[in-house]
């Protein structure tokens, strides 16, 4: 994954190689227009990257679209002459002599449409490439085609730039909340993008190839000895569901076998067990409380009270309709995998020694999430079979959108491991198949599939909001970052044991922006008066009022707000500025960092002081941007506080340690560490 000063750097590299870029975007264009090769390019997605890449500037983003559109045009035209140098004869070349479904979506398509489909096709990825070639297959005179590829090639170029560059210069503007908000974003939307298309990918593939073999499988089941005595009876020639039952068979003995190999290696591998704890620690470093409210939203939602009640709804509209078969099949489903969940995790927790954790995460496989994907998972298996095949596929891929955001939630908050949760999809899929094997062998059609899917979500969402604003504050306190209390003596921090304190902000990113610059050991009124005695100041705090500047047509930076960054999941605790003449700011972020000194119990802050700059992005925000070249100026401003403050490094890599040194009593000189730097109280 790439995270936001990685990015940065790929910008920089963009704008001293802007003809590699321009060049990079006319032939991913060229292949992704081209007949054939364009099918299997993913050519939208490396171009939305492109376009991140160069972000907003101007004229070299200009150069990418105009070599884009290039591209296109170039790509379009070379397919075009293609179909009307073959002709007939493509059909009979490879690959289309074996994959003769890609020509004949692109003939029906330009068919029905006519001239229009040369417009249309451009935006639509699986015919793009396609339908040109089909074009000039067909005699489609080029003054026709022409014009049209011209126009649809111009509209389509900043449909598929302007995002990525929007995305890119965005990335920067997203920085004001932190790495970690953008590491997430980007996690969200790469990953549910891919999660999609895959899915998608994979269905329609099944869905294509599946019959023939599935019905060639039903016959070999039939014929075999001992499977056909056992299951030949479920796939017998005339049957309701023969191939869903078989599709649902394979789902079943792939889960299962996942599943095993999940319960049975966990006992023989200590690292892959350990391993699975020390990934989700993780998780606190994607720890934003800009996300934290979405997430703890979105684990309410699927709750086992909501959940719960979604089953109850459901079984009274089974018994309204009177489906027995359905209802039985419901029952067994969730109920009945909900308590193999139970067993399961009860016997691998025997087995396996499960560590003394609080919550969810130490469960193998993740009760919760087996039951969330029991009640989505068999919710739209009833309802699919009365959907048409092509309507099947968006409820499907909403369902695996939906479980993937609750998995990822759970992760999220270290609810569950990689390893449980691996464990409650396969446990999960497996029983699903097993149940639906025996609910489509018997199940008919019923009519209004629609209606009875929106009465589910309905019923979903009219829990979810009685249940998440009363569980939400305990939630939130249940799941909250806590940073422990630890006393320490004050001599000995001075002296070594400030090495056991957080050196980073966060482990996401380059250290040089990530690193503390100081541990200050300081009463929170006492740092606050004194950085305020020295012109330090707080800056506008957030609301819809401080927000009016961030839109202004002037860029006014005494009232630009800066937006909190997370240590540990929290906002920092102290943030305060001191302008400068240039318009430029030196700005203070503190957190504590829970440790106390001496009997006064003094909290020591953990510190970043950063020089900013006030710019204009994409002509439409006034946000700040760090200087990366100024940092030592920064620490020198903060150096100038304070009178009575005494500084000490330890090591060139090491925070600055300070402390205050009363001025009434004696001064005591410590000695210095070898290699260490030293500064005297101002006395």
């Amino acid at each position: 994954m790439i995270d936001l000063p990685e990015f940065q750097h790929m910008l920089e590299w963009a704008a001293d190689h802007a003809g590699w870029v321009v060049a990079a975007g006319f032939a991913l264009a060229f292949l992704e227009a081209l007949a054939v090769v364009g099918i299997v390019v993913p050519g939208i997605l490396l171009l939305f990257l492109l376009g991140a890449m160069v972000g907003w500037d101007a004229p070299l983003l200009l150069a990418l679209g105009g070599a884009v559109m290039a591209g296109a045009v170039v790509g379009d035209s070379t397919s075009f002459w293609l179909g009307r140098r073959y002709r007939e004869e493509l059909w009979k070349r490879w690959p289309f002599a074996t994959r003769r479904h890609w020509l004949d979506l692109g003939e029906q398509f330009f068919l029905h449409h006519g001239g229009k489909s040369i417009f249309i096709a451009r935006f639509i990825g699986p015919l793009r490439p396609v339908v040109p070639l089909v074009a000039g297959s067909m005699h489609m005179p080029p003054a026709i085609f022409v014009p049209r590829m011209l126009a649809a090639c111009a509209l389509w170029t900043p449909v598929m730039v302007l995002p990525g560059a929007l995305f890119g210069e965005s990335l920067e503007l997203a920085a004001e909340f932190g790495g970690r908000l953008t590491l997430l974003l980007l996690v969200l939307l790469i990953g549910g993008w891919l999660l999609i298309w895959m899915t998608r990918s994979l269905y329609e593939m099944a869905a294509r190839r599946s019959p023939w073999w599935l019905k060639n499988l039903a016959l070999w089941l039939r014929r075999h000895p001992f499977l056909g005595r056992c299951f030949g009876g479920l796939v017998e020639p005339g049957r309701r569901e023969v191939l869903s039952v078989m599709a649902l068979g394979l789902l079943l003995v792939l889960s299962l076998g996942a599943l095993f190999a999940a319960l049975l290696l966990a006992p023989l591998s200590t690292a892959a067990w350990e391993s699975g704890f020390e990934f989700a620690g993780l998780a606190a470093s994607l720890r934003s409380h800009f996300a934290d409210p979405l997430f703890f939203v979105v684990a309410l939602a699927v709750s086992r009270p909501v959940l719960l009640t979604l089953i109850a709804f459901v079984t009274l509209m089974l018994l309204a309709q009177r489906r027995w078969n359905a209802l039985l099949h419901w029952w067994l489903a969730t109920l009945g995998g909900w308590l193999l969940a139970l067993l399961l995790n009860a016997f691998m927790g025997l087995l396996l020694g499960r560590p003394d954790l609080a919550g969810s995460i130490g469960q193998v496989p993740h009760v919760d999430f087996v039951l969330t994907v029991l009640v989505f998972g068999f919710g739209a298996l009833i309802v699919a079979r009365d959907f048409r095949p092509r309507q099947r596929k968006w409820l499907y891929l909403g369902t695996v959108a939906l479980l993937a955001l609750v998995a990822f939630s759970e992760f999220y908050l270290a609810r569950a491991t990689v390893n449980g949760l691996v464990a409650a999809l396969a446990l999960a899929m497996g029983w699903l198949a097993l149940t639906g094997i025996g609910y489509r062998s018997r199940a008919a059609r019923h009519a209004l599939p629609g209606l009875r899917l929106a009465a589910f979500f309905f019923v979903w969402l009219l829990a979810a909001t009685l249940v998440v604003p009363q569980s939400y504050s305990a939630f939130e306190r249940a799941h909250e970052l806590a940073r422990p209390i630890r006393q320490m003596d004050a001599a000995a921090w001075w002296h070594g044991q400030w090495r056991e304190l957080p050196q980073l902000r966060s482990r996401i990113g380059r250290s040089e922006r990530k690193r503390f610059d100081a541990q200050l050991a300081l009463d929170r009124v006492e740092l606050v008066q004194t950085l305020a005695a020295d012109g330090w100041r707080r800056p506008p705090e957030i609301s819809a009022e401080a927000l009016r500047p961030v839109f202004g047509k002037t860029l006014r930076p005494e009232r630009l707000v800066h937006l909190p960054r997370d240590f540990a999941g929290q906002p920092d605790d102290l943030i305060l500025r001191r302008m400068l003449e240039d318009g430029r700011v030196v700005l203070f972020r503190g957190w504590d960092s829970g440790a106390r000194l001496g009997p006064q119990a003094t909290p020591v802050w953990l510190v970043q002081v950063r020089m900013l700059e006030p710019v204009t992005r994409l002509g439409l925000f006034n946000t700040w941007r760090e200087i990366d070249t100024a940092s030592s100026r920064a620490l020198d401003e903060l150096r100038g506080t304070g009178d009575d403050w005494q500084w000490r490094r330890p090591g060139p890599d090491a925070p600055w340690l300070v402390r205050s040194v009363c001025t009434t009593c004696l001064h005591i000189d410590f000695p210095d560490p070898v290699g260490g730097s030293y500064v005297k109280s101002k006395q």
